[in-house]
């Protein structure tokens, strides 16, 4: 059999990262592992010519097309991160639960259009080909893979993406809250697709979640349980006990809750794996190697290596990490690895069998406490939109004593900022207002009108509400920040500020930011190096779902003012999205990343949320004898660790 090279022919490479970003390689050796151009085949084919044993059975029996008919023409090369691997085994792993499907997406799930190459520094094509922004950066033309077919064998074409976008994401139905920029797709032929945005986006072909949503999406599986590609969709979803077509939709697509893909498992993918026993409240989620899927390694066998993928579906990351401490897991790169954990996997790795990777996090704060700019209370909400009364506050937390109690002396104090290791990097927004001064904290409450007290000897606004809040904090997610916030509420309530602290089940803290329903909240600090321009969550109202000091208002952003949930922000905050949108315009890389600092200096000036401490690197572990896991990665959920480092060449040493 013979397998085409793939060809890699760019008209402009979209989306090249500025060249003062090349500090964001982050030491990561020169080895690009997913190689567009290979050149010389590495070692030579595995067994069963070029494929696992079990499919090339499977060909024999002719339950299973050749090889040749079930590759793409262009195939992409993945260059193994150390050898080319043999076929069989399963990778053990876990996760915690229904709503931890982003682990998923990280691990199983990470096909789109484009995608990030190992080093984070560029957008590569994936699978398209090649792709083209149009000079205005208002449409971007993709090359689709000829002949690259969905699990179920059948053709994937321009076709479906035109369903993805305009009959699904597009359908307001389908979609209710309406898309901030939406995308448009036309089919210029079987394997060219045109994407239009009515604004200006140089960004948009690094965002992950859209691209998901525009390639996970089979027409001819479901348009069956759309309206408009069947006028019966009604009574089907009454035949199977929906209440209408597009509830039956959304179970079978995914559309409003993405957990929902990995729970059908009759939805065709372009993954590694496909799923066999789906996702689930406990027991186990199980994938089988995709027998259509689309890449190589350099010897020009068919990936992936690996069988299979289970996952043991967890409530408590305590039980994770006794599995992980008696080496149940291959390879792992969440929820248990804490700083305050490294100590005990560190000591107990020659039993476990395994070994340390080392992560280079792209979290810029243990700790991110939001305000809500937005809350439904008028006194509060003027109390919290009054930089001075955030100022104070962020005076009265002991930085230093928490990250000497709660991380080990590890880190140092810090507002939510990118790292140093970054063109973002701006040292007054990452140090402004960390000093622990709780009589200079005083001060500033007394000058701002916060100074008189009422019977229980808490301070009141000048209308008389209290500085009496909750600060809710999620509890099953990370144990330091539950620390970190029992420190923070005690040296507030010295200012005769009423704190109470609320630790909430994660699904319960999650409905409560999503819905505006928290006073004051706390999550980790994303966004602290490239993905500080991809997602700046912390430094601007932009993400509607995480922007946690006025999730309103990004929904507002996000929505062009549409979601009835939007709040409309103040003419400076308006100002300041208007600053994203200049950037994300700006096709001219070196001058994006100018438009980015002048963004970011306005954020230091708007000072939405505050942090507590400069995360450390990280760690993951991996089992000895599972190949082909780099030493050391980005940690980030912009880049999707460990998704580019290319599972699918992941193999177990027999």
């Amino acid at each position: 059999m013979r397998v085409r090279e793939p060809r890699l022919l760019p008209r402009r490479r979209a989306l090249a990262v500025p060249a003062a970003a090349a500090a964001l390689a982050l030491g990561l050796s020169g080895c690009d592992f997913f190689d567009l151009d290979p050149g010389e085949e590495d070692g030579g084919r595995s067994e069963a010519d070029g494929q696992a044993p079990e499919l090339a059975e499977r060909v024999e029996s002719g339950d299973l097309p050749p090889l040749q008919e079930r590759l793409p023409e262009n195939p992409v090369t993945v260059e193994p991160v150390e050898e080319v691997g043999n076929y069989g085994g399963t990778w053990n792993t876990a996760t915690l639960g229904i709503g931890d499907w982003p682990w998923l997406g990280r691990t199983v799930g990470y096909e789109n259009l484009t995608r990030w190459n190992t080093e984070w520094t560029e957008t590569v094509p994936n699978i398209a080909e090649d792709f083209e922004y149009s000079d205005d950066a208002t449409t971007v033309t993709y090359d689709l893979r000829e002949g690259m077919k969905w699990s179920d064998g059948d053709d994937f074409t321009a076709d479906d993406i035109v369903f993805a976008a305009n009959d699904v994401f597009n359908n307001a139905d389908l979609t209710p809250m309406a898309n901030q920029n939406p995308p448009t797709a036309e089919k210029i032929d079987d394997y060219t697709v045109e994407i239009t945005l009515d604004d200006p986006d140089a960004l948009w072909a690094a965002h992950d979640f859209i691209q998901y949503q525009l390639v996970n999406k089979p027409v001819h599986y479901l348009g069956e349980f759309h309206i408009d590609h069947n006028e019966n969709a009604d009574e089907l979803a009454e035949e199977e006990g929906f209440d209408s077509w597009t509830e039956m939709f959304d179970v079978k697509a995914g559309v409003t809750d993405s957990a929902l893909t990995w729970q059908n498992p009759d939805l065709p993918t372009l993954y590694p794996w496909e799923v066999v026993e789906p996702l689930a409240d406990s027991g186990r989620m199980v994938l089988e190697r995709n027998p259509y899927y689309w890449k190589v390694d350099s010897a020009g066998n068919q990936l992936p290596y690996l069988d299979s993928v289970e996952f043991e579906i967890m409530q408590d990351e305590e039980v994770m990490l006794t599995r992980a401490l008696n080496g149940d897991f291959d390879f792992h790169t969440r929820h248990f690895n804490t700083a305050e954990n490294r100590p005990v996997l560190a000591e107990n790795r020659e039993s476990g069998g395994y070994e340390f990777i080392d992560l280079d996090v792209s979290e810029m704060n243990t700790n991110m406490i939001s305000f809500n700019q937005t809350v439904d209370d008028d006194g509060l909400r003027e109390i919290f939109r009054d930089k001075r009364f955030r100022i104070a506050m962020s005076h009265g937390i002991n930085r230093q004593d928490i990250i000497d109690v709660v991380y080990q002396g590890q880190g140092e104090p810090w507002q939510g900022a990118p790292r140093r290791d970054t063109p973002f990097f701006n040292e007054d927004l990452a140090k402004q207002y960390t000093e622990f001064d709780l009589d200079k904290a005083g001060d500033i409450l007394d000058d701002a009108g916060y100074g008189e007290r009422n019977g229980d000897g808490v301070r009141v606004s000048e209308d008389g509400t209290p500085l009496s809040f909750t600060l809710s904090a999620p509890g099953d997610y990370r144990p330091d920040i539950i620390d970190s916030m029992e420190m923070v509420v005690d040296t507030w309530k010295e200012l005769d500020v009423d704190v109470e602290l609320d630790v909430e089940e994660r699904s319960s803290w999650q409905d409560s930011r999503e819905n505006n329903e928290h006073e004051v909240n706390v999550w980790s600090g994303d966004a602290g190096l490239l993905d500080a321009m991809y997602d700046p969550r912390w430094y601007a109202p932009l993400h509607s779902g995480e922007s946690n000091f006025a999730i309103p208002w990004a929904q507002w952003y996000a929505s062009d003012g549409a979601d009835p949930r939007a709040q409309e922000p103040p003419q400076e905050i308006k100002d300041h999205l208007e600053m994203y949108d200049e950037l994300q315009a700006e096709p001219d890389p070196s001058k994006r990343e100018e438009l980015m600092v002048d963004f970011l200096a306005e954020s230091r000036e708007r000072f939405y949320a505050m942090g507590i401490g400069l995360t450390q690197p990280g760690y993951g572990i991996v089992s000895t004898d599972f190949r082909n896991v780099p030493e050391q990665l980005p940690e980030a959920s912009v880049y999707n660790t460990p998704a580019p480092a290319n599972p699918e060449q992941f193999f177990i040493e027999q």
